[in-house]
């Protein structure tokens, strides 16, 4: 007995000793990337009255400062069926989403139930305009030039949501349509989230949140779980090079021109999709192949450029778009209702961080596409 019993207490302490080892070198990692994550440049830390004028074009200081104190409520989502997650409502003073799930334009009352013609607006958070008023937005902008012309009672709703991407925003409309809400005209405006969540199938940023809701993780082999988690494990991807354990974000680095491809056929296909579902319909659909900061502008025109490191993920649209406008000029892309808005630039400063839209390019853009409809037979 003795001797089982001092082969027990030899296991046990050698067992002990592994798991404080363990914890102390999961700590010990733990801080390592805290660290690491820590020291990944950020784009904006002091927004002074010289860098607000810089970056927006604009001289009022306070009503941007509020804005800006709002912008943590733009990345605030609730679930919902189907597309996993929608903007949370919340009425502030500079940024307002009602309970049914649009952007208000801030120009006049909006009603979906309110005859009269419609455009729905989908997209990212380029869309729903991160950064910027309610009156400041893509959608704003179409709903300001389509008035000017004569469309006194259109009204443009802003369905734009953060992180949302040409398949989301294809099955939001879908939705719209079998709720009955059947608008005059649809725009998509897509491109910088297609290629930042680089994942065939798709998966969009609530997928991790979900699996663990749903315990489908339980389902995971037990070693892959804890290596997903291991302090440890992320610590020796950040020193081998693997820029994703560095980034707390949700999408996914491109690993080759294979990936480039499969999310353009991705974007190809929904725009077919929608083309066919719209032309059925009786929808004017347009389609924006929207710019981006990594095609067909120069980082120098910043007032404070940005490295590569600082876009994350979205340095996969750096090799896209290229490769989408190689792809365009040889007929295989799919072209009609599609807008290539992906070489438009202001005259003045195009982005207010990384890679969402000055107030400035918002109404370029926004007057671009509603230009787009007027052109088209039903709406001259």
């Amino acid at each position: 007995m003795n001797k089982i019993s001092a082969l027990f207490r030899s296991v046990a302490i050698v067992f002990l000793n592994i798991v404080i080892a363990i914890a102390i070198a999961e700590w010990a990692a733990g801080i390592a990337m805290k660290k690491i994550r820590d020291n990944r440049p950020l784009y904006m830390l002091n927004y002074s009255d010289d860098v607000i004028k810089a970056l927006y074009n604009r001289t009022d200081f306070d009503t941007i400062r509020t804005i800006i104190a709002e912008s943590w409520r733009q990345s605030d989502t609730v679930y919902t069926p189907f597309v996993e997650f929608q903007m949370q409502p919340y009425d502030g003073r500079n940024f307002t989403i009602t309970n049914d799930g649009y952007r208000i334009n801030g120009l006049s009352p909006q009603d979906l139930s309110r005859p009269g013609r419609k455009v729905f607006v989908f997209g990212g958070s380029t869309t729903m305009g991160s950064g910027v008023a309610n009156e400041q937005t893509i959608p704003a902008a179409i709903e300001r030039r389509l008035h000017a012309a004569g469309h006194k009672d259109v009204q443009v709703f802003n369905f734009g949501v953060v992180s949302y991407f040409s398949s989301q925003e294809l099955i939001a409309f879908q939705r719209r349509l079998t709720a009955g809400q059947k608008p005059d005209a649809v725009v998509f405006i897509d491109g910088l989230n297609d290629f930042y969540y680089c994942t065939i199938p798709d998966q969009s940023s609530w997928y991790e949140r979900l699996m663990q809701t749903t315990m489908a993780r339980s389902r995971m082999p037990l070693g892959l779980e804890l290596a997903n988690r291991s302090n440890v494990v992320q610590l020796a991807r950040a020193l081998s090079g693997d820029r994703a354990s560095i980034i707390r974000e949700w999408g996914r680095f491109c690993q080759g021109e294979d990936d480039i491809r499969k999310v353009i056929h991705r974007m190809d296909t929904n725009r077919r999709m929608i083309d066919a579902m719209a032309r059925q319909l009786g929808i004017e659909a347009i389609m924006v192949q929207q710019p981006v900061p990594t095609y067909a502008f120069d980082n120098s025109r910043r007032p404070y450029p940005v490295s590569d490191e600082l876009l994350g993920y979205h340095i996969n649209s750096k090799r896209g778009y290229p490769l989408m406008a190689q792809m365009r000029q040889q007929g295989k892309l799919w072209t009609n209702n599609v807008l290539w808005l992906d070489e438009l630039q202001p005259e003045t400063n195009p982005y207010i961080d990384t890679v969402h839209y000055s107030p400035d390019f918002n109404d370029l853009i926004g007057t671009t596409i509603a230009e787009e409809i007027l052109r088209r037979p039903t709406w001259r």
